[in-house]
């Protein structure tokens, strides 16, 4: 467990601690971590769309934030760092909610540990990089500029500027153009994807 942290931990009995569910012991679990966890990754998630999203409007940033601190997406997540002997539990199947609850009680024990820097670094990494993020917010941006860019009556394209690596393996870089003013670009392993990780940018930065 500690390999995902980054770091060499000061208390490791704190994440012991995080890893302990209340099936394993009633006096000695993560529920209070998990409460200071939760509080600390609402405000690190809150700050971090602040920043990334200037021009965008309270309902947009609350949105995302739903999305992000959201119990499936954090139940994906944790299953994904954590494995199942990491939790300590007598539980004979562990539920899905058990892993966004451990992960929760891990950033409140790294902010203890380590303090908030150390738990942004942890959040951003594991959190809101999280390739769940666009799966569960199921938008198709690529459709929302164009069906905006025709309301505005401006015109919008996409162009491949890229593509690298052997044929099973290619990464694209594709460009998004507003009225032929190139307004983002993003990677991806396919034309689809990246075309619509740049509408996505272009939508939320130009719009």
């Amino acid at each position: 467990m500690f390999k995902i942290l980054g770091y060499n931990p000061i208390h490791k009995e704190i994440y012991l601690k995080a890893l302990q569910h209340k099936s394993y012991s009633i006096n000695e679990n993560n529920e209070r971590l998990e409460f200071l966890g939760d509080a600390i990754l609402d405000f690190i998630v809150a700050k971090q769309l602040y920043l990334e999203y200037p021009r965008r409007e309270e309902g947009f940033l609350s949105q995302q934030r739903a999305i992000i601190v959201g119990r499936k997406h954090l139940n994906l997540v944790g299953k994904k760092i954590l494995l199942d002997s990491d939790i300590k539990n007598r539980l004979k199947v562990i539920p899905k909610s058990v892993y966004g609850n451990t992960l929760e009680s891990i950033i409140g024990a790294i902010y203890i540990d380590k303090g908030i820097k150390q738990a942004e670094q942890f959040i951003t990494k594991h959190i809101c990089s999280s390739r769940f993020i666009e799966e569960l917010s199921d938008i198709d941006y690529k459709s929302k500029l164009i069906k905006l860019s025709q309301k505005l009556k401006l015109k919008t394209t996409y162009k491949v500027l890229n593509r690298e690596g052997p044929s099973h393996k290619q990464e694209f870089l594709v460009a998004v153009y507003i009225e032929n003013i190139k307004k983002a670009e993003a990677k991806a392993s396919s034309i689809k994807e990246a075309e619509q990780k740049a509408a996505k940018k272009a939508y939320n930065s130009v719009f």
